[in-house]
C-alpha cells in the first residue's frame, strides 16, 4: 500500500526538488528531478547532522552542476508545533486574520520569537473547516538554515514532515507513526489534514508498547466525533528505525488493523539509483503537493537557470509549433466562396442561437443577484462569532441563560457564575465590546450569583 500515489502528483515538467529531513542526529537528503522523459533520482542519500553538513551537500551540487528549483526544509519533528483549530466555514474569506488573532492563544511562543503557517480543507460533514496550524521559533528556524544559506545552498521552503506526508485518499483516516532512536511521531489524517500530532519518547523511564497503544487509544478518543464510528482506517509506519514487532503486535490486536509499512511510490521504483538507501518517508515528501500557506518562511523569489537539456528540448518544440502553426496557415488560404459560405452559416448560427444567448443574460442577471444575497449572509455571521469569542473568554463556572442582541449597537448578558468578580473585567476586555454600560450582580442562590450586564459595541468606525 502506497501512502501517496504518483498519478496524482502535479509535477512540471522540468522541476526539480531537493527535500532535507532533519531528524535528531541524522539528514535525509532527496533530489528529485522530473523531466519530459520521466522522474529520475539525482541523490538520495542519509548525512550526519553535523557543522559538515552544509559543505557536504554544496559538493554535491556542485559535483552535478545545477541547482535545484526548490530546496524544502523539514524541520526536526521536536522543533515544529502543530494544532487544529475548528471553525465555521463563513469565516473562510477572513481566515488569515482569524488565525493570526487567535494564534497568542493556541501558540505558547513570544508573538517577537514565531512563525506560523497553516492549511485547511473542509471537515467531514461540510459545516465546518479545518485548519492545520504549524509554529516553530523563529530563532530556531534561522539557526538551522542559516549555515546551508551561508555555504551556498538556497533555503525555499521549511515546514514539518508530517504535514507533507498527507494520504491522497481524503475518504480514510489514517494513522502515521515515524519512527526513529529516541522519538516516535504520531500523526493522524483525516479529510485530506493533518488532525493530531504528538510525540512520544522512547528513552522515557517506563516507555512500553502499552505507552503507544494508550496513547493511540486517547487519541481515537479525542477524535471521536470526527472519525465517527468506523475510527481509523488505516495504519501506516515508517522512519529512521524500525517499530518493533512486538509494538506492531500490540497495535494490531488493539484496534484490528493490519500496520501497513510507508513504500515509495511506484512511478519512483524503478528510478532509485542501485545501492541508495530506502528513505520511502523523505522520497513520500519530495513527490507530494506543498500548499503555500505552509511555509514558515519567505519565500527568495530566485530563478534557476536552464539546463542544456532543457534548452534543446525546448528548441525542439518551438521548431515543431512553427511546422504546425505554417501548416495551418496555408490550410486557412480556401477559395472566396468558401469564405462567403462560411460568412452565411455564420450569420445563421448566430440568428439560431440568439435565444440561447438572451437566457444567458437572464442567468447573468440572476447570478448578480444571487451574489448580492450572499454578501448579505456573509454579513449575519458576527453574533456566531462573539459566541465563539464568549464561550472561549468566560470562565468555566460561568453559565449563561439568555443574550439580547442588537447589531451594531449593544448587547446584553444574563446568567449565573460562581465568581462574578472576574466578569466586568473580561467582558471589557471582549475584542467586539466598546465599554461596559451597566453590571448587575444579584444575590447568591446555591453557590451562584445571578448577574446581568450590557455593554455597547464597537462600530467601523471604532475598528
Amino acid at each position: 500500500m502506497n501512502f501517496k500515489k504518483m498519478p496524482e502528483m502535479k509535477w512540471i515538467a522540468g522541476n526539480s526538488r531537493l527535500l532535507l529531513a532533519f531528524q535528531d542526529s541524522t539528514v535525509d537528503a532527496v533530489w528529485l528531478e522530473q523531466s519530459l522523459l520521466g522522474p529520475s533520482v539525482r541523490m538520495m542519500e542519509r548525512f550526519p547532522r553535523d557543522e559538515q553538513l552544509p559543505g557536504r551537500l554544496v559538493q554535491r551540487l556542485q559535483a552535478a552542476g545545477k541547482t535545484p528549483a526548490r530546496v524544502t526544509v523539514c524541520l526536526p519533528r521536536s522543533m515544529v508545533m502543530q494544532r487544529t483549530l475548528a471553525y465555521p466555514l463563513a469565516v473562510q474569506d477572513d481566515l488569515a486574520q482569524m488565525v493570526q488573532f487567535e494564534a497568542s492563544r493556541h501558540v505558547p511562543l513570544p508573538e517577537a520569537d514565531r512563525r506560523i503557517a497553516f492549511a485547511a480543507a473542509p471537515l467531514p460533514g461540510g459545516k465546518q473547516l479545518g485548519v492545520n496550524l504549524l509554529a516553530a521559533r523563529t530563532s530556531e528556524i534561522s539557526a538551522l538554515i542559516d549555515p546551508l544559506v551561508a555555504a551556498g545552498l538556497p533555503v525555499d521552503e521549511v515546514t514539518g514532515l508530517s504535514s507533507l506526508l498527507v494520504p491522497a485518499d481524503r475518504r480514510l483516516a489514517v494513522l502515521l507513526i515515524l519512527t526513529d532512536d529516541t522519538q516516535l511521531e504520531l500523526a493522524l489524517f483525516a479529510g485530506g489534514l493533518l488532525q493530531d500530532r504528538l510525540l512520544l519518547n522512547r528513552q522515557a523511564a517506563g516507555f512500553g508498547k502499552e505507552t503507544l497503544v494508550d496513547a493511540v487509544r486517547r487519541m481515537t478518543v479525542r477524535h471521536h466525533a470526527l472519525l465517527g464510528a468506523e475510527g481509523i482506517g488505516r495504519v501506516v509506519c515508517g522512519g529512521v528505525s524500525a517499530l518493533p514487532d512486538e509494538f506492531q503486535h500490540s497495535l494490531e490486536a488493539t484496534f484490528g488493523l493490519h500496520i501497513h509499512a510507508l513504500e515509495v511510490p511506484p512511478a519512483l521504483q524503478s528510478a532509485l539509483p542501485p545501492g541508495a538507501p530506502l528513505l520511502a518517508a523523505a522520497l513520500a515528501a519530495a513527490v507530494s503537493e506543498f500548499a503555500p500557506s505552509l511555509n514558515l518562511i519567505e519565500r527568495s523569489g530566485r530563478k534557476v537557470s536552464l539546463s542544456r537539456r532543457t534548452l534543446i528540448v525546448a528548441g525542439l518544440c518551438a521548431l515543431l509549433a512553427i511546422e504546425l502553426l505554417a501548416g495551418g496557415l496555408l490550410r486557412t488560404f480556401a477559395p472566396a466562396v468558401a469564405l462567403k459560405a462560411a460568412e452565411r452559416e455564420a450569420a445563421e448560427l448566430k440568428r439560431r442561437t440568439a435565444p440561447i444567448q438572451a437566457v444567458k443574460s437572464s442567468n447573468r442577471a440572476l447570478r448578480s443577484e444571487l451574489e448580492q444575497l450572499t454578501d448579505l449572509g456573509k454579513t449575519r455571521v458576527s453574533l456566531m462569532q462573539m459566541l465563539k469569542v464568549l464561550s472561549d473568554t468566560l470562565p468555566e463556572d460561568t453559565y449563561l441563560e439568555s443574550i439580547a442582541y442588537t447589531r451594531g449597537d449593544d448587547i446584553k448578558l444574563k446568567g449565573r457564575s460562581k465568581t462574578p468578580d472576574r466578569l466586568p473585567q473580561l467582558i471589557q476586555s471582549l475584542p467586539f465590546v466598546k465599554t461596559l454600560e451597566a453590571s448587575d450582580i444579584g444575590e447568591k442562590n446555591d453557590d451562584y450569583f445571578g448577574f446581568t450586564f450590557s455593554a455597547a459595541l464597537r462600530s467601523v468606525r471604532d475598528e
